[in-house]
């Protein structure tokens, strides 16, 4: 999932395996670190705009505070600590505050390149190597009014870019999935694809996030992406123009000669559980008898729709707990007006699997509603609140953690499977459009050892 976004690249220090999709970039724009789910009328902060790991907030406004998005209210964040000219320190500061004013000046007065400096690009350097000081990297953030408008976008559900989801493999910046019908699936860009530069800009190495910054542009224009795939060995250029797209978050197929339905969520945007909701009942209209429900490579998103979505499988059951500053536990439970179907149901993970998706994964796993196929998933699980700075940048900062509904803390662990699977090195998960092309003799023997896994548990139980 997904946009040119930056829901991005984790900053974490990337784990051992592959596709860890920290970025949900239709090429778009999405947010910097794994993304998770924004808490709303679910699992809020009373009066506040809350996102569980690195999430949207409510667009920015004249007044600095977290917002709300259903009340659009804000609260002010603490301005005019410091008169020009003789900066005064807040009773917060640290002792040793005067430290970073020494050191201002001294670059000021001796940086042999101080004519150049531009004093946006030091406060935003100070302001990010503050909340990076707090050691909780990937979760808690600063973010530039661009990066904040630019996640915004990409949980709408609406971007203008070409259309790809970006990942990261090996520490390169990889194509996970492409929309079907968007502008990189007309040139023939396929998942897979490792990015090698942008409009002539080598990108090796590059935070997915800030590749997206260079893929996303306005609807109309033109951006050349130069790639490596690795499966022909072949090193390709694709010239492509830049549209709107309203991406698929929800998405679902058959499997061939099955009536195992394959459900695809990429993110957890505004409406994603209405869109899988849709896809569901579309799938069980159709015969569906069981599900492979697809959340690899989901970076998250709003928390509200991840207890919606968890609703769709279970009944009665709490989906994930608050875990407050206090040490207050609050349990979130199932959402009734969601209904929850009792067919059998798989549920697909890996290491780009986080934050809102973890939510979901977590309470599937805890009621063990079904089984979880594939690899540990990111581990992120820290509630945020996004604090909007007067010029429309924003802190986002961690308020509380949530856990899964036995207790465990999600947060650098991860949520592992009952049935551990590893893809092969040259393989990547298969879309539901992609899959429905496969014929019945060929789905024993795609690559895609993780899917087959799932069809497989789901035939032993006697769904066919």
């Amino acid at each position: 999932m997904p946009v040119e976004p930056v829901v991005v690249g984790p900053t974490r220090a990337e784990r051992p395996a592959t596709w860890l999709a920290a970025t949900l970039l239709l090429v778009l724009v999405f947010t910097v670190g794994v993304l998770v789910g924004q808490s709303g009328a679910l699992g809020a902060l009373p009066g506040s705009n809350t996102s569980a790991g690195a999430t949207a907030s409510a667009a920015p406004s004249s007044s600095a505070g977290p917002t709300d998005e259903t009340t659009g209210s804000t609260t002010d964040c603490a301005t005019g600590a410091y008169s020009a000219g003789a900066p005064q320190e807040p009773a917060e500061a640290p002792a040793d505050f005067d430290l970073f004013w020494q050191a201002l000046a001294c670059i000021r007065q001796n940086y042999v390149g101080r004519d150049d400096l531009i004093d946006k690009d030091v406060t935003y350097g100070a302001i990010n190597g503050m909340v990076e000081a707090l050691g909780d990297t990937g979760h808690s953030v600063f973010l530039t009014p661009e990066a904040l408008a630019s996640e915004q976008q990409s949980l709408s559900g609406t971007v203008e870019g070409i259309g790809a989801l970006l990942g990261t493999k090996d520490s390169q910046p990889v194509i996970v999935s492409v929309i079907t019908g968007g502008p990189a699936s007309q040139a023939g860009l396929k998942a897979g694809d490792v990015i090698i530069s942008v409009n002539g800009e080598k990108v090796g190495g590059m935070n997915p996030s800030d590749v997206a910054t260079k893929v996303r542009g306005p609807a109309g224009t033109q951006v050349t992406v130069e790639i490596a795939r690795p499966s022909t060995s072949e090193q390709l250029t694709f010239t492509m123009t830049r549209a709107k797209i309203d991406f698929p978050v929800a998405s679902w197929a058959f499997v061939p000669g099955t009536h195992i339905a394959d459900l695809r969520l990429i993110q957890f945007s505004t409406g994603a559980a209405d869109a899988l909701r849709k896809a569901r009942d579309e799938a069980i209209g159709q015969g569906a008898t069981g599900f492979v429900l697809d959340l690899r490579s989901n970076p998250g998103g709003f928390v509200p729709e991840a207890v919606n979505a968890a609703s769709l499988f279970l009944k009665d059951k709490v989906v994930y707990i608050r875990e407050l500053a206090d040490k207050e536990r609050i349990p979130v439970q199932t959402n009734n007006d969601y209904p929850a179907t009792d067919l059998p149901v798989v549920l697909l993970i890996d290491q780009g699997t986080a934050s809102s998706a973890e939510i979901v994964s977590g309470a599937i796993k805890s009621a063990q509603r079904g089984d979880l196929v594939g690899a540990t998933t990111y581990g992120t699980g820290t509630v945020l609140l996004t604090y909007n700075l007067d010029d429309g940048s924003a802190v986002r900062i961690a308020v509380e953690r949530w856990l899964t509904p036995d207790g465990d803390l999600i947060f650098g662990k991860g949520i592992a499977p009952t049935v551990e699977v590893a893809m092969p090195p040259t393989a990547t998960p298969l879309e539901p459009d992609a899959l429905a092309q496969l014929t019945p003799e060929q789905v024993p023997t795609m690559e895609d050892a993780q899917m087959l896994q799932g069809i497989q548990i789901l035939q032993a139980a006697g769904v066919k």
